[in-house]
Formats: C-alpha cells, sequence, structure tokens
C-alpha cells in the first residue's frame, strides 16, 4: 500500500516488562488491527524495522499517514507529543483511551473513544474505531492547534493588508476587513459575558457559592434520560474538584440546560464549561453554547 493508505498508531508502549505493553498490544491486534487492516497498512513506531533514525521515520508517518490512531491510555508524554503534531497538521486522528483516563483540558472537547479492557470492551472499539472512520472526511484539515493556527494566520493577513489598504483606501476591501475586526470584537464580548455568572472577583472569599450556568441548544437528536445526563454532568469534580453539581433543569420547549452548581473555590472557568458542552453534545443535544445571564433572563420571561 502507498502513504495514502497508511494508518500510524501513536501509542504508549513500554519495555517487555511494563504492564502496559500486554494491555496495549492487546487492543492494537484485537481491536485496531481488525477494524482497520482492509483499508490501511497499519505502522507501530516499535515495529518499525527500516534502519535510520526511529524518531525521523515516526514523525514521517504522522506527516504522511492518510490516518493516525493515538491512545491517551496512561496520558503517555510521548503520546501527547506525537497527538500535537498530528493535530497541527489538520490530518484525520482517532483518539481513544481507556475509561477512568483523565484527559488533558486542552483535548478534552474533541472526539474520544473510550473503551474497557476486556474482551467485550475490545470488540465494542473495534466496532467504535470503524465506525469513527466511516465518518471522516478526508478533504477536511481541522483540529484544535490546525484551527488556531489559521486563525492567527488570517489575523496576520487581515492586519498586513489593513496597514496597506487603509493607506489606500478601497471601499469594499475596507469593509470586509471592519466586518471581520467587528466579529472577533463581538466574540470577545460574547466570551466575557458568558464566564461572568460564575467568575468571581478577585477579592470575592465568599465560598462555598451557589450558583447557575445555563446552556441554550437548537435541537434533541435522541432520547436522553436526565438521570443519567446529571451523573455525568456531576464528574465535572474530575476537571476541577472545587466545582459540584446539585441538580440540572431541561426545559425542551425554551430550548435550554439550567445546571445548578456550587463552587468550592475559583474555578477553571473555560474547562468547566467545555466539559458541560461535551457532556450534552454526547448526549444528543446539538449546537450547544453557554448562554448570557440577559438571554437566561429573557428565555425565562
Amino acid at each position: 500500500m502507498s502513504d495514502n493508505n497508511r494508518c500510524f498508531i501513536i501509542t504508549p508502549i513500554g519495555d517487555d516488562s511494563d504492564p502496559i505493553r500486554r494491555h496495549i498490544e492487546g487492543i492494537i491486534e484485537a481491536a485496531i488491527r481488525p477494524a482497520l487492516e482492509d483499508k490501511y497498512e497499519l505502522v507501530v513506531a516499535h515495529k518499525i524495522s527500516e534502519p535510520g533514525s526511529i524518531t525521523k521515520q515516526i514523525i514521517t508517518e504522522i506527516y504522511s499517514d492518510k490516518l493516525a490512531i493515538a491512545n491517551l491510555t496512561n496520558r503517555n508524554p510521548n503520546v501527547m507529543y506525537e497527538l500535537a503534531f498530528r493535530h497541527s497538521l489538520g490530518k484525520p486522528v482517532i483518539m481513544i483511551a481507556e475509561k477512568g483516563t483523565p484527559l488533558p483540558s486542552d483535548i478534552i472537547m474533541e472526539r474520544t473513544i473510550f473503551y474497557q479492557n476486556d474482551a467485550q470492551g475490545v470488540l465494542e472499539l473495534r466496532e467504535n474505531i470503524s465506525a469513527a472512520e466511516s465518518k471522516i472526511d478526508f478533504e477536511k484539515e481541522s483540529s484544535p492547534i490546525y484551527d488556531i493556527i489559521q486563525e492567527y494566520s488570517r489575523d496576520a493577513q487581515i492586519i498586513k493588508i489593513s496597514e496597506k489598504q487603509f493607506s489606500e483606501p478601497t471601499d469594499g476591501e475596507n469593509t470586509n476587513i471592519l466586518k471581520y475586526i467587528l466579529q472577533k470584537l463581538n466574540n470577545l464580548e460574547d466570551t466575557i459575558q458568558s464566564i461572568r455568572p460564575i467568575s468571581p472577583t478577585a477579592n470575592d472569599t465568599n465560598f462555598p457559592k451557589k450558583t447557575v450556568v445555563a446552556l441554550e441548544f437548537e435541537s434533541i437528536s435522541r432520547p436522553y434520560q436526565k438521570e443519567k445526563i446529571f451523573n455525568r454532568l456531576q464528574k465535572v469534580s474530575s476537571i476541577d474538584f472545587d466545582v459540584r453539581v446539585d441538580d440540572i433543569h431541561i426545559d425542551e420547549e425554551k430550548k435550554y440546560v439550567a445546571i445548578f452548581i456550587v463552587l468550592e473555590n475559583r474555578i477553571s472557568i473555560p474547562d468547566v464549561y467545555n466539559y458541560f458542552i461535551k457532556v450534552l453534545s454526547e448526549y444528543g443535544f446539538t449546537k450547544v453554547s453557554i448562554m448570557k445571564p440577559t438571554q437566561l433572563t429573557a428565555r425565562l420571561k
């Protein structure tokens, strides 16, 4: 097969005496290989037999291969490094991890397949990997890092064009530049407004405190059980142990979810918000976003 049909497996390995070795080898041979070997030539770092620098060959595979699978179990530093490189390219990667693996906040919003490391869990992982691969749009370049790089590149271009065009005004081009800048400012304002409900001031030491986070959504794509959502939301303590979810209210008619929380201290606001959005999205709530206080007030009238 050519590089266009290769899949590089980014994974922790360890030496022969490391317990993770049998775990990982089992996942590769019993789940990943059966799921993808009909479409891809699978490449694993410790099985590369060509002479030369193994690091250089790994980088080449990550750069060139059509697909990558990253096993985040144990949050291995090499795995995170290689995943970051793949993300910087905007190329497809399927992330998997053993259940119970806490993900770094930078990638918690990204789709990750969690698996149980037993016979049934391996069969489920095989099916989930196959399903995930079938839904990949290989023409699309996107990832958390790639998208940010593109945004910064776009900002740099706008500044460069602005410096030139505003000295020699062209109404159409200047209008587009101003629209872009205004949109950026609106996005910044929305972010600031949305974090105010649970963002205590530097002098605020009155803890614990109760508050509410409201999220709006466009639709619900499948049936759900409120209790299951509540249980998942309570696990936000694994993201930030200073926040506790006490209750939730789901209003399908007015299309919002109110999450009642208790703060024990100042919290990592983006991580907590991202976790709430991720949970609701996984349960079929579409286009979930944080509501401003004014939006919630208007929705309640």
